[in-house]
């Protein structure tokens, strides 16, 4: 995992149960791989604390969206690149998933943050903080 220019780069190299029998990633992973990529953000700017409960819910999932261009095959080292923004209530998080010198798949996921009682609530003034630090160059879908 890397950041380049304020853009993440989560790396994740594909396995074989995630796979049908022709070694093609099963279109249900390219969510996952975006989660293990929002995750792995999160987490190194401070957004998300494995130990501390509830830290997650600040990224509730509201909506997703993905385009798939071309497969992935087992083995593959997938390069899931990240960009964020915050508009309002919202998170909006897309991704552009890269393997074998092409884009497989573009994606777009939007979040709320939600209070202890799985309420909508305003993202707190120190993620704002975060967030408007982050670059968002385009709309990949």
């Amino acid at each position: 995992m890397v950041s380049l220019s304020r853009m993440y780069v989560y790396q994740h190299r594909v396995q074989y149960y995630e796979t049908d029998e022709m070694g093609i990633v099963h279109h249900s992973n390219y969510l996952r791989f975006c989660e293990e990529a929002r995750v792995a953000w999160a987490h190194s700017r401070g957004l998300l604390d494995y130990q501390k409960k509830g830290s997650a819910s600040l990224f509730a999932v509201y909506e997703t969206q993905v385009r798939h261009l071309k497969p992935a095959f087992f083995g593959d080292e997938l390069e899931v690149q990240l960009e964020v923004k915050a508009e309002g209530v919202r998170i909006y998080i897309q991704y552009r998933l890269n393997a074998r010198g092409q884009t497989l798949a573009v994606a777009e996921t939007t979040h709320v943050s939600l209070d202890q009682n799985l309420k909508l609530m305003r993202l707190p003034s120190d993620m704002m903080q975060i967030l408007e630090n982050e670059k968002w160059t385009e709309t990949w879908l």
